[in-house]
């Protein structure tokens, strides 16, 4: 929805999606965006009693899941793809130049790395979906088994899956 360039799109096109939303950024975002690798500011002495770390400790610039995770898996180059599995899955792809490429999700420029662009084709689903399934598509023994033995239906699952 931002990019680097242009910003976010106007109000009129948020406006043209749903009335409600018009104003969305100003009212619910900040225009205000950093660059990743940034300080965002510090623990106050009330968050640090939450955390058990020192007042003032630093805190950094927010970053998506999925994007940290690329140079976690020591991919700092082009050419690599590195799938990341979570409540979703992501393929990232670092590239030098910007394209524009039907079927990703989105891309971003330096939002991985800084000099890169970042792509992501992802399931956005995979963790909602797999939910739906349990609810919807395991058997009423494996419910029942798993209240019996006082445990998640994933417990069983897992089990039943390792047999």
């Amino acid at each position: 929805m931002w990019s680097k360039r242009e910003g976010f799109p106007r109000n009129e096109y948020f406006a043209a999606l749903d009335s409600r939303l018009e104003n969305v950024v100003d009212a619910k975002m900040s225009r205000d965006i950093r660059p990743i690798g940034g300080k965002a500011g510090e623990l106050t002495t009330q968050a640090a009693r939450w955390t058990g770390l020192l007042p003032g400790t630093a805190v950094a610039i927010a970053n998506v899941d999925a994007h940290v995770a690329v140079p976690a898996t020591t991919v700092a180059e082009t050419g690599r793809m590195v799938m990341i599995m979570g409540t979703s899955i992501c393929h990232m792809v670092l590239g030098k130049d910007e394209h524009l490429i039907p079927g990703i999700c989105g891309y971003v420029e330096e939002g991985i790395l800084p000099g890169l662009f970042g792509y992501e084709a992802g399931q956005s689903c995979v963790g909602d979906h797999f939910a739906w399934f349990v609810d919807n598509c395991v058997p009423a023994s494996y419910q029942a088994a798993a209240r019996k033995q006082n445990v998640d239906v994933h417990a069983v699952l897992e089990r039943e899956a390792t047999n």
